[in-house]
């Protein structure tokens, strides 16, 4: 009977020290600092004179420290210091940052991180975990103008896991085909999600199921250098000899590379033509 009671009063014990902890969580998720007018503007004023410096410069650095010393739970903050040290390549010190945003804000930045870190730092294994954890949270959703399913479906791609970057391009296209019903196939889809399909299916061997997503993109990108090569390649796995055709028009056609907007920072997987270095386009 005494072990009984004791047994009672440890479950008790616990259930209310868990209540204790879920209490102090919520209070921390309400908890937010209520800043005086002088100091809003004083936040205000750092940040105009962070945008006033260089971006990567470090005086934008210490704007912006200034302002966090005031409100050091501003996820925007914390984001803003970061992007200049990504788009630099200093990963592992924008890293600690974009981590803090995360933390005060996974709502919004949660998915921009899983972007960064798949684009940006190649930390693939960090950016499917954080998409997949949006994708429980918060659903399926888009992040600078692609699907969580895109997304990693490129990290799978680059880790050589074609069959599972296959399985979630395919999702992403599924996703859009739903949201966007009135679009013909080859626009409610992106050209970069046929494009990458078809990667998908050329490292897999399925040659026609790639000319097939190739000739998609091409419909909305005419001419794009990298599908008109693989095309071309996926053509002369058949054994097509018109292949080295359209391998030779890709060249002809080598300015038409990806465009999405970070190109000017970061290479994107399997993008072969790309502008930061001449030398490495495909022989």
């Amino acid at each position: 009977m005494k072990k009984y009671v004791i047994l009672l009063l440890f479950i008790s014990s616990c259930n209310l020290s868990d209540k204790k902890v879920e209490s102090e969580k919520d209070d921390k998720k309400v908890e937010k600092k209520v800043l005086s007018s002088v100091d809003s503007m004083r936040i205000r004023g750092y940040v105009e004179k962070s945008f006033q410096s260089p971006m990567h410069s470090l005086e934008h650095q210490q704007y912006l420290d200034s302002a966090l010393a005031i409100m050091p739970e501003s996820a925007w903050l914390w984001q803003q210091k970061a992007m200049p040290l990504y788009k630099t390549r200093k990963y592992q010190l924008g890293e600690p940052f974009l981590e803090k945003a995360v933390e005060y804000d996974p709502e919004k930045y949660l998915d921009y991180s899983g972007f960064m870190n798949c684009i940006f730092s190649k930390d693939y294994i960090k950016s499917i975990s954080e998409f997949m954890r949006a994708k429980k949270e918060f659903g399926d959703g888009y992040v600078m103008d692609h699907t969580y399913n895109f997304y990693i479906g490129l990290d799978y791609l680059q880790l050589n896991k074609f069959s599972k970057a296959k399985e979630f391009l395919l999702l992403s296209k599924e996703q859009q085909f739903k949201d966007f019903p009135n679009d013909p196939p080859q626009e409610a889809c992106h050209y970069l999600d046929w494009y990458y399909l078809g990667i998908a299916d050329f490292e897999l061997g399925n040659y026609k199921d790639a000319i097939s997503s190739f000739e998609m993109s091409l419909k909305v990108y005419e001419n794009f250098a990298e599908a008109l090569y693989f095309k071309g390649r996926s053509m002369t796995k058949l054994g097509n000899e018109e292949g080295a055709e359209w391998e030779k028009k890709a060249f002809e056609y080598g300015d038409n590379t990806i465009n999405e907007d970070n190109v000017v920072y970061e290479i994107y997987p399997y993008q072969l033509f790309h502008k930061l270095n001449e030398s490495e386009r495909p022989k």
